[in-house]
């Protein structure tokens, strides 16, 4: 009887670690969706800021009357 309620608890050690590793793994992917999510939210605001009209500086320097 205490053979199996000692390898009740080794296989319950082992469910528990594949557990950990599991939720490891899915906090991982979780992370890497996030960060994908906010590289194309970037992606999309650079378009956007491509696409905006630019103003034209004003002229830096003297003018002369030959011109």
């Amino acid at each position: 009887m205490n053979i199996t309620i000692v390898r009740a608890f080794v296989k319950l050690r082992e469910v528990l670690a594949t557990y950990k590793d599991l939720a490891r793994k899915l906090e991982h992917e979780n992370a890497q969706r996030e960060q994908g999510a906010m590289l194309v939210a970037m992606v999309e605001e650079i378009r956007r800021m491509r696409q905006l009209p630019r103003r034209r500086k004003p002229a830096i320097g003297f003018y002369t009357a030959g011109k």
